[in-house]
């Protein structure tokens, strides 16, 4: 068993920060293809004030890029805050051509260095590899992550403010715990009010066939012609053999 960030790991954990003082929503979809690259949209309501933490508008995105430009093998697509209401919408859309380069990212010394609150809004995330399966669990704590900001959360926005975490699949999924499921198994979608995940923490979890680059189909089926192609010709070399013992006989 190996522990492994959650999709842009990283990333959530530095936004994260922002979040810690008042009421957020948040909604995280992520797009992993067949041939194991992915890409994700990844938006988030906080309060307005809570910019000043980041230096306003200018300065989330600068840290937003800072954080991206950081890890190796992930690219920031957009990064767009806007302000009205008295709150800030963030959408960032990130890709990458391979999940596995944000392996063990979670180990990383500078993720290690982030306060206890942010890892824990970002999550904790466990893979298990079961042969060309994949067992994947993140669990967010959000009541650890707030603290005694708890006592501030009125039940209005307990009840209205919400976590949605959306993950779409190249193949359906053989098993999860989903609140709601759709295109036949392969998109898998979770969704809690933030009152719930006051009360428990969030857990995602499901299992799917591991996604393998197409080069990889491309060997396997050389492998296999190779072997069809290696018995034909065992199987024409005993035929010739017992054609050869018969003209001895004759």
């Amino acid at each position: 068993m190996r522990k492994l960030p959650a999709l842009f790991t990283r990333f959530l954990a530095g936004l994260a920060c922002l979040m810690l003082a008042a009421c957020f929503d948040i909604r995280e979809e992520v797009w992993i293809h067949r041939n194991g690259s992915g890409h994700a949209k990844l938006n988030y309501t906080i309060p307005q004030s809570a910019l000043l933490l980041a230096g306003g508008q200018e300065g989330l995105q600068a840290k937003v890029r800072e954080l991206v430009a950081s890890q190796p093998g992930i690219r920031l697509d957009a990064v767009d805050v806007t302000t009205g209401n008295d709150e800030a919408k963030i959408e960032v859309k990130l890709s990458t051509d391979s999940m596995l380069s944000l392996v063990d990212l979670q180990e990383s010394d500078a993720f290690q260095k982030l306060p206890n609150a942010a890892s824990n809004i970002a999550g904790t995330v466990v893979v298990k590899l079961r042969g060309l399966d994949i067992d994947f669990t993140r669990t967010v704590k959000v009541r650890e992550a707030l603290g005694l900001a708890v006592l501030a959360i009125g039940g209005e926005d307990r009840a209205n403010r919400s976590l949605e975490y959306i993950i779409h699949l190249p193949k359906a999924a053989k098993e999860s715990n989903a609140s709601s499921v759709a295109d036949g198994g392969k998109t898998l979608i979770w969704k809690s009010t933030l009152g719930e995940a006051l009360g428990k923490p969030v857990v995602t979890r499901f299992r799917a066939g591991l996604p393998i680059p197409w080069y990889a189909h491309v060997a396997v089926g050389l492998l296999l012609l190779g072997i069809v192609l290696l018995v034909l010709r065992i199987r024409r070399k005993r035929r010739q053999r017992r054609e050869d013992a018969c003209m001895v006989d004759l």
